[in-house]
């Protein structure tokens, strides 16, 4: 697949990109919380993120199969290099406020909706359908060692460092990722045909719920990213106060979960597409268990293992999910349909933050991911036994 002009591209402007989308994602919790020391104001921050994020994802899908899904990720690139630049400035300047962090959730909360559908849109465009579960799974692969790099140099740039070092790096990253894009050959196009928003809403929701696995396995896919945004808010908490580590341990624990996606892709590759619900749901339990685990843990290195074992089965699912949207639906609605599936993560997420950010200082942390691990090990074992019984396991075109 690298001699693939167009997928090498990809391939390195995702590898970038992330790394930015990392690293200004740990910086951003980072700065709040030193500023505040409250889970409370970390999770109303990144509540601001998901609002706007939500509206935006609910009226954008139709839009993305009218325009070149080349262009509009250059066009989101360039503005988040924008804002880091500014944010870069802002440190230097010493002119830094939280309200300027504020904006930059707000703007990234806006774009990213726009940026995530096109990209996974793309690869039909310019990939055999043989080759997209392989293509898929090397993506996910890059984007997790990426992802496992940003809250590392976070973490020890701010316990060694300065901060302003992980901002240059952020610019950079984006940039790059900006460049590869336009090196992409892209098989678009043009629409000529413009329906009512709501027409094209409805045709993604039409084509999304004519397969009834793929619905089921978004609701689970809810549930899951209920659980992570409660994590978003716990995360830094959980690893300084009350397993009392420093912020380069926060790194490493956030390092975990991706690096462990990276072996599930990997395994993925290996042994090919895993078939059958009872592997898949078997994935979905054992990260609700990951989650009763870090309840209870009171050592460091066993909750690092734990974020490992999560990261390996949640790769496996997601695998799973994504490639068998993009095999049985039409490429011509691929947008509207991944729009539906992003909603669906943006309306879950913020309910995980927003409960986190209610409830952290009053039930406490660890009661929490008790709570969180409890639900998605019920969901996914009444999941395993509703859809047997409607033996849509006969019917996976995988």
């Amino acid at each position: 697949m690298f001699h693939h002009k167009s997928f090498r591209a990809i391939w390195l402007s995702n590898a970038t990109s992330e790394l930015g989308g990392a690293l200004l994602t740990a910086c951003n919790s980072i700065l709040i919380y030193q500023l505040t020391g409250s889970a409370t104001a970390l999770g109303s921050v990144w509540l601001i993120y998901y609002i706007p994020s939500f509206f935006m994802q609910l009226f954008i899908g139709p839009y993305i199969d009218r325009w070149s899904r080349k262009w509009i990720m250059i066009g989101c690139q360039i503005i988040r290099f924008l804002l880091a630049l500014g944010l870069l400035i802002s440190l230097l300047l010493d002119n830094f406020t939280i309200v300027f962090i504020l904006v930059i959730q707000i703007i990234i909360g806006l774009i990213m909706p726009i940026f995530s559908p096109a990209n996974q849109a793309i690869l039909p465009t310019i990939m055999e359908k043989e080759q997209l579960s392989r293509a898929n799974a090397s993506l996910d692969s890059v984007r997790q060692v990426m992802v496992i790099t940003g809250p590392i140099v976070s973490g020890v740039f701010v316990d060694f460092f300065a901060l302003e070092w992980v901002i240059n790096i952020i610019v950079l990253a984006f940039a790059i990722s900006t460049i590869q894009l336009l090196s992409i050959h892209e098989n678009y196009q043009r629409s000529k045909t413009r329906k009512p928003w709501l027409h094209e809403f409805q045709e993604g929701l039409k084509h999304y719920g004519k397969h009834r696995l793929v619905v089921w396995l978004g609701v689970f896919f809810g549930f899951v990213q209920f659980g992570v945004g409660v994590t978003i808010v716990t995360t830094i908490p959980y690893i300084t106060t009350i397993l009392d580590q420093p912020y380069s341990a926060y790194g490493i624990f956030m390092a975990g979960f991706p690096i462990g996606y990276l072996i599930g892709a990997f395994i993925n590759q290996k042994i090919g597409n895993l078939r059958g619900l009872g592997i898949l749901f078997a994935t979905l339990f054992i990260s609700g268990c990951t989650y009763l685990s870090l309840g209870f843990t009171p050592w460091y290195t066993l909750a690092v293992i734990t974020e490992l074992i999560a990261g390996i089965v949640i790769a496996l699912f997601n695998i799973y999910n994504i490639t068998l949207i993009q095999q049985v639906i039409p490429n011509d609605v691929m947008g509207k349909v991944t729009s539906v599936r992003l909603l669906i993560m943006r309306t879950m997420m913020p309910l995980g933050i927003l409960f986190a950010t209610i409830s952290a200082d009053f039930i406490g942390i660890r009661v929490l991911y008790l709570v969180i691990g409890s639900v998605i090990c019920i969901t996914a074992a009444f999941g395993y036994w509703y859809l047997s019984r409607q033996q849509l396991s006969q019917t996976v075109p995988l």
